[in-house]
Order: structure tokens, then sequence, then C-alpha cells
């Protein structure tokens, strides 16, 4: 699982080292005239690594569901006599680490694939937004307070230093949207994956080290059986949880799971805001 998670999170790191290189290649009085050829290149970096990050999810979810269940799941990627041995070495190139191995023997197969074909257009339409939120919006804004208060009001050193503050949090707000949508490639293909899946159960969230007070409290509710009700994984800007499919009742939560579901407990309700006090002073 931490190969997985860390992998996911690589994904969106090369995103944002990728986009940083694009957006350093621009100075900040040229950007508002470069938005058209910089949304091509984000949707571009984005639809790429998110790419991966599904290629990822399929070679984790099916090697999951193996060693859980005894039996391979078909689908994209799938190869005829899949053995855990080739499920391992797919995983391990998925990941680009070697992280296990296995026997050569070919597992029962389940032909049914549920995973969903990539649905391409509202990547699209998702990045798109991200970028005319985060990186349109705030040119544009940086703009009006330019033409307003006129370079002469600052010094030298204080307009460089405004710029800065501006292409900082342009940067960051872009590289967390865009992150997010590379590693939801991942997270939706294993999502939607699990309502389709007849051998599956539910799954749980596996939070990174530190958490935000959001992902805390979802992944104090442990597992989470699917359902309806379970459409969306719930993921935001710089979040890099990942959903984990659960195949059998015999699974076991990582202790930080348990440690947040203990944690709501002591917390013994109140509002969301309530809860982010409480868990930031725990």
């Amino acid at each position: 699982m931490a190969a997985y998670q860390l992998a996911q999170e690589r994904l969106a790191g090369e995103f944002a080292a990728r986009w940083a290189g694009v957006l350093a290649a621009v100075e900040a009085r040229e950007l508002a005239g470069a938005l058209t050829e910089l949304e091509t290149a984000y949707v571009a970096a984005i639809r790429e690594a998110a790419a991966a990050s599904r290629t990822l999810s399929v070679a984790f979810y099916r090697l999951v569901r193996a060693l859980e269940t005894g039996r391979v799941i078909g689908g994209p990627g799938y190869r005829p006599a899949a053995s855990l041995g080739s499920l391992w070495a797919d995983f391990n190139r998925a990941t680009g680490k070697r992280t296990g191995s296995g026997p050569r023997e070919p597992l029962p197969v389940d032909t049914r694939s549920p995973f969903p074909a990539a649905d391409l257009a509202r990547e699209t339409r998702r990045a798109e937004e991200a970028f005319r939120a985060e990186v349109t919006a705030r040119v544009e804004r940086h703009e009006r307070e330019r033409g307003r208060q006129g370079s002469a009001a600052l010094g030298d050193a204080e307009l460089l230093a405004w710029e800065r503050e501006f292409l900082d949090a342009l940067r960051t707000g872009s590289s967390g949207a865009g992150g997010m949508l590379v590693q939801d490639g991942g997270r939706d293909m294993i999502h939607n994956a699990l309502q389709d899946d007849p051998g599956a159960i539910g799954y749980y969230r596996k939070t990174d080290a530190s958490p935000c007070y959001f992902c805390a409290l979802m992944a104090s509710r442990g597992a989470v059986y699917k359902s309806r009700s379970t459409a969306a994984f719930g993921a935001h800007p710089h979040c890099h949880c990942q959903a984990v499919p659960i195949f059998s009742r015999r699974y076991q939560l990582p202790s930080e799971n348990d440690t947040f579901a203990r944690m709501w407990r002591e917390f013994g309700g109140g509002s969301l805001a309530d809860w982010r006090t409480y868990y930031r002073k725990t």
C-alpha cells in the first residue's frame, strides 16, 4: 500500500514540477497574453499524468484483489495466464520500484471487467475549470490591481516582492488543483471499479502522514461499504489520500484509521469547525 500511495504522490509531484517549469518560462507581466498557451500546457500535463495514475490504480486493484480472493479480474492490462508473479511485475512496473513478487501459477479468472473507460471529456473539462479558477482568475485580478496602483506606487524591492508573492500563490494554487486531478485519475478508477465489481466489499481511506482535519474525519469512518451513498471519495487540492479496496471481511485497517476513530469518539460531537479546532489541538 505504501508503494502505491508514494507512486501516486510522485505522479502529482512530477506534474507540479512540469507545470512550475512552464510558469517559470513566462514573465509575470506576460502571463495575461499567454493564457491560451498556458491552458493547453496545463491540461496536457494533467491528462498525461492522470493516464499514468489510472494505469497504476488498475495494477494495484488487480493485485490486491488477487491477493485477497485468489482470482484475477479482467479488463485493461489483463494478460492470459496471469499469476501473482505477473501481477506483482505489473505493479512494480507501474510504481517504478520492486515492491514484491509471487508464484507463477496461473490464477482463476473473473472475466468481467469492472474498470470504467476513462472519461476524457470530463477530465479535460475539469482541468480547464481548474485552470480558469486558479490561473485565469488570479492573473486577471492581478492585472486589475497592477492597473489600479501602477508600478510607481511601489519601490523596486516592493514591486519584486509583490510579483513574487503573486507567482508563488499562482503556482501553489494551480499545482494543488492539478495534482488533485492527476490522482483523481487513479482514485476514480478504483472507486468506480468497486461499485461494479461483485467481488468487492468496499474501501477504506488511507491518508498520508499528515492529513488535514477533513481527511482524518473521513478516515475515522473505517471501512466504507459500497452503496449509492458512497459514490464520491471527496479529495481536495494537495490531498494524497487513496481508496484501498476491500475484498474480504478479514481486512485490517491501518493504525492511523483507528487513531482517528478514537479521536472522533473522544471529540464527542459538534460542527465540522469544532472538529477542526479539536483536531488541530490534539
